[in-house]
């Protein structure tokens, strides 16, 4: 039977004298209920990220599976390893994703997110100018040595203890060119109209889109994304409180947004979006409720003497996203709003300007 370090078991005798009587009534339990329910005590602190209390309950569960003589599982290695870091023991860390990587290998569910989370603890290590203070390792089979950094890590400011590890990297921050497709989306769109010659109202239509992203990374957490997506946008513009209709564009929006890995979600990678989008129209169509003289036209083109527009456009676009998965193939969504800035109207004394909300998912590959 593998020995318990005297560390640990002092750890845990410390708990049990400060938690008294609950963990008194702990002792009640089979030991395998035991395991299970600081497992589960675990994984809640895993969700709130209160790494200390995550890391205390994980050194205890698994103390308890070596003084029973139960394999700790792989999965749980990678657990250990990122509450460790978040807690602030770069060095446990390191042992512990070690860990797992020997024991799961590159068939792993957490292969690239354990080897990230392993790069940042060597980092931190590293840059860390006062020694960490040592602490027991959870009982188990000595790991080998950690491999050697290739060459010295840039200089970073000192990272925060109670700073997670995230458990997966998005697109941009795992150091590969990624393709976002398809993406399937839906526009809530609406225009903000003015006229100097009578009161137009606009309120919001649906229509579609679909397209596809390319994400690439530039330094850290920073990177660029460029997309090519084709969306119904427009209005329903009402004329003098009385005529309204459906003024509809196909166009094909074109996006060169910088992307930031902002933060991580119940485990999800999120990432921001903000940059300029510029539009080219492939057609325009009305389809008016009611017609009223001189002020709306029969159904057709929006080229026409009453209603003309320019069939290019451009603004602002900002947003959010989120990834699903560790692995090269992953789930996307988002949020992008589309803020136009040019005037689309020719009418004299008339001006209209998109205002788009997209929501998209989508496939993200990483290649």
């Amino acid at each position: 039977m593998t020995r318990t370090s005297p560390w640990v078991g002092y750890a845990a005798l410390c708990l049990a004298v400060a938690l008294g009587p609950v963990v008194a009534a702990g002792q009640e339990l089979p030991p395998e209920v035991r395991i299970d329910l600081y497992l589960v005590r675990a994984e809640r602190h895993v969700q709130n990220q209160d790494w200390p209390a995550a890391l205390e309950a994980l050194d205890i569960a698994m103390l308890l599976q070596a003084d029973g003589g139960v394999e700790t599982p792989a999965e749980l290695w990678f657990t250990h390893a990122r509450a460790a870091l978040g807690a602030g023991f770069p060095d446990t860390a390191i042992t512990s994703a070690t860990r797992y990587l020997q024991a799961a290998g590159r068939g792993g569910e957490n292969y690239e997110a354990a080897l990230v989370l392993l790069d940042e603890a060597m980092t931190r290590a590293q840059d860390d100018p006062v020694p960490v203070v040592s602490r027991a390792q959870p009982p188990g089979p000595a790991p080998a040595a950690a491999p050697p950094a290739a060459e010295p890590a840039p200089a970073a400011a000192p990272a925060r203890a109670g700073d997670p590890a995230p458990a997966v990297q998005p697109a941009g921050a795992r150091g590969g060119l990624t393709v976002l497709f398809p993406l399937v989306a839906m526009n809530a769109s609406t225009m903000a109209v003015t006229s100097s010659q009578t009161a137009i109202g606009a309120s919001q239509i649906i229509g579609v889109g679909g397209g596809f992203g390319v994400a690439f990374p530039v330094s850290g957490r920073y990177g660029v994304q460029v997309g090519a997506q084709f969306a119904q946008k427009g209005a329903r513009v009402t004329t003098a409180g009385t005529a309204s209709a459906d003024v509809t564009f196909e166009s094909v929006d074109i996006t060169a947004l910088a992307r930031i890995s902002a933060a991580t979600v119940a485990n999800l990678p999120v990432y921001a979006l903000v940059g300029p989008y510029a539009s080219f129209e492939l057609g325009c169509r009305f389809a008016p409720d009611a017609s009223v003289a001189g002020l709306i036209p029969a159904s057709g083109d929006c080229r026409n003497p009453s209603l003309d527009t320019r069939s290019t456009d451009f603004g602002v676009s900002a947003g959010l996203g989120i990834e699903m998965g560790t692995a090269g193939t992953r789930i996307t969504g988002g949020l992008l709003y589309n803020y136009g800035i040019q005037d689309i109207n020719k009418v004299a004394g008339e001006a209209a300007r998109h205002r788009v909300l997209n929501i998209h998912v989508g496939v993200a590959r990483t290649f």
